[in-house]
């Protein structure tokens, strides 16, 4: 912070810059935060960030200006770059929850004397609404390979917004693969894809504790979910745990497309071409076809649970099993082109459809009016937790890992879908709700090829804001990807380890 002598001086040529059209907002643009972003009232701060094209420019100084006269606060910098102190952003967030707090950078001379060069110009405010969850993400390295020593580099984290510090890893040095992960809506139980000797369809349910030792009681297998023989082995892709922890459904049955490409940013194109839904009673520990969702023509994968489970949401397309020379014989295919090429070359569109679960008695598919036969992509969906909206992601072409994926948000029912103001310039995907609907996380690749995880603010007309960077949830040469709110306190989980037993 300034002393009082020079904050007078500069407070005395800001005043007189404000009616200077040099200092417009032209020569400097503050890329972090965005214009009008809001932040949750308990989030640790952030870093403001911004690009000076004046070369006369050799210090910057921050200046925030609150609407009820309350004194402007000053910072001087000699980097592109400022952090508030814990007590300094504090003190912002409170000034910021009734009116919008007017944030401008100036470029700054010192000699030989004291001169504003170039200015830049934001609006942030704070909500009153918290986040009050955790957050459960994984870390890859980037390129992406299919290596011991790769897999043993991925990290799993439980996270809180409130923390300066980076959140704890829970999970790593695992020797085999995992992904996709869910949490009961209590936070009482885990789940997670699991490749547990050899055994692709593994899925452990756990009980959450500090310490979650893993043993194979905790383990289902989607591969016991009986096939023919034509078939490759089940793995229950884009299995998801129901609210209640009572059940789970995912894909059986499914051949699916899986590439790597020669574009780390966009390391692999996978998509199922063939897949009906099932569901498992975790209780009584059996598996049964959904009907309605099992019909032979199409794909029906990337399944939802509505909060009351009453109704399943899920991604469907006709069967594209021309895709492979031979579907008996399904691996991984190395291609040297990029995501672009390859989907030129295997077009895939998915429309979203809504079924009852009716106790596993399923019923008749019905498309969701404004989220199918768009001539897009729709798939991703989530419930918001009231019951209110569905929001789900969109792009030309694919099922995930799409460049031009953005977030759309329309009526659970159906209706007219908007494009969400959250969206940044470049893929926009892997989304979650806070267990009180009011915020939602996502992955964008908008700053490099490493996914960054992001927070908008969500209001009751289903309305959301520009989006909020978590900058200390990310490490440098790891993508930070499928972030989960999780209604647990960050140190919940302390670590999740195989037992072997």
């Amino acid at each position: 912070m300034l002393p009082p002598n020079d904050r007078t001086v500069w407070q005395q040529l800001v005043a007189e810059a404000e009616l200077k059209p040099v200092l417009s907002g032209t020569d400097l643009t503050i890329t972090y935060p965005y214009d009008g972003a809001v932040f949750p009232p308990e989030i640790a701060a952030p870093t403001f960030r911004w690009a000076d094209r004046s070369t006369a420019s050799t210090h910057w100084l921050v200046v925030f200006r609150f609407a009820d006269r309350q004194s402007p606060v000053y910072a001087l910098t000699d980097r592109p770059q400022w952090t508030p102190g814990k007590t300094t952003w504090e003190t912002i967030k409170a000034m910021s929850v009734a009116e919008r707090v007017d944030v401008s950078v100036f470029g700054v001379r010192l000699a030989p004397a004291k001169a504003l060069t170039s200015g830049g110009h934001i609006r942030i405010s704070t909500s009153t609404d918290r986040v009050d969850a955790s957050i459960f993400y994984r870390q890859v390295p980037l390129p992406f390979e299919i290596s011991p020593r790769a897999l043993r580099q991925v990290k799993w984290r439980l996270g809180d917004i409130a923390s300066y510090g980076k959140p704890a890893v829970v999970m790593q040095n695992l020797p085999t693969c995992a992904s996709c992960h869910q949490f009961s809506r209590d936070g009482r139980l885990i789940s997670m894809e699991m490749n547990i000797e050899g055994d692709s369809g593994a899925q452990f349910i756990a009980p959450v504790g500090k310490t979650i030792d893993l043993a194979k009681k905790d383990f289902m297998s989607w591969s016991d979910f009986p096939k023919p023989d034509l078939l490759p082995p089940t793995r229950g892709v884009f299995a998801k745990l129901s609210p209640s922890g009572n059940y789970m459904i995912g894909t059986v049955h499914e051949i699916s497309y899986f590439a790597l490409t020669n574009d780390p940013a966009f390391c692999q194109l996978f998509f199922p071409t063939y897949g009906v839904l099932a569901w498992y009673d975790v209780v009584r520990q059996r598996f049964r076809r959904l009907p309605g969702a099992d019909d032979r023509e199409f794909i029906q994968t990337d399944p939802s649970w509505s909060w009351d489970e009453k109704v399943v949401l899920f991604a469907r397309a006709r069967t594209r099993n021309e895709y492979h020379d031979d579907i008996t014989d399904i691996r991984t295919r190395i291609e040297d082109a990029d995501i672009h090429t390859l989907n030129r070359r295997y077009p895939i569109q998915f429309d979203l459809y809504q079924i009852p679960f009716n106790n596993g008695g399923g019923g008749t598919p019905e498309p969701l009016n404004g989220a199918s036969h768009n001539g897009m992509s729709n798939y991703f969906a989530r419930y918001s937790p009231d019951g209110r909206w569905v929001v789900f992601t969109r792009s030309k072409s694919g099922i995930m890992l799409q460049p031009d994926s953005e977030l759309y948000i329309i009526p659970a029912a159906g209706g007219r879908p908007r494009r969400m103001r959250c969206n940044r310039e470049r893929f926009n995907s892997w989304h979650s709700f806070s267990p009180n609907g009011k915020w939602l996380l996502f992955s964008s690749k908008v700053n490099s090829a490493f996914t960054e995880i992001f927070l908008t603010h969500i209001d009751e007309d289903g309305m959301d804001t520009p989006p909020v960077c978590l900058s200390r949830f990310s490490d440098s040469r790891y993508a930070a990807n499928v972030p989960e709110f999780v209604d647990l306190p960050a140190g919940a989980i302390r670590e999740i380890a195989l037992t072997g037993n």
